[in-house]
């Protein structure tokens, strides 16, 4: 039988591992993202490979950073992954950062990156993308049993955005 929610935040409580995620609320918040959700048990080293359900082979993830975490026999991957990109601080904005980071990749550069060099007062710049972005965002859904937007459709929602306010201030977009 696999051990319990409770169980696995005690086990590394008491092993006192260093992580990102506050102990206090790691029952409920994922220990990759920091989202509180519905939190899933995820293998440190998977069963096929030799796992356990103990608590001491158990990490909780909300759904999506379960699909991306690794699936190797040694544990410290799974570790390393957690500390390298897990954020601590709780309500983070983790998947909008992956947002900014798709955008690069999908475009070949960082986002509002023309409007720096445009002469384009910076304080009614933000005050304009916060406008858009709620018009913006109101054109996308997230994936069926998601509950939140893909970073690649953040990326388009900046795209949206970054192309309209070049449109207002007669910036050419690469």
């Amino acid at each position: 039988m696999a051990a319990s929610t409770a169980q696995i935040v005690a086990h590394w409580v008491e092993h006192e591992v260093e992580m990102t995620v506050d102990w206090s609320t790691a029952h409920e918040r994922c220990w990759r993202c920091g989202y509180r959700t519905r939190l899933e048990k995820c293998h440190i080293v998977p069963v096929a490979l030799g796992g356990s359900d103990a608590a001491d082979n158990l990490v909780l993830l909300c759904a999506r950073c379960r699909r991306e975490a690794p699936s190797h026999e040694d544990p410290r991957y799974m570790w390393r992954w957690l500390r390298a990109t897990g954020v601590s601080s709780p309500d983070s904005t983790y998947w909008t950062m992956r947002g900014w980071e798709e955008f690069e990749v999908i475009f070949g550069r960082k986002p509002l990156e023309v409007f720096r060099e445009a002469e384009v007062d910076h304080r009614s710049l933000n005050a304009e993308c916060r406008a858009l972005a709620a018009d913006e965002f109101a054109k996308t859904v997230s994936h069926f049993g998601e509950g939140r937007l893909n970073p690649s459709t953040i990326a388009c929602v900046i795209a949206e955005i970054e192309k309209k306010l070049a449109d207002r201030h007669g910036i050419t977009l690469p």
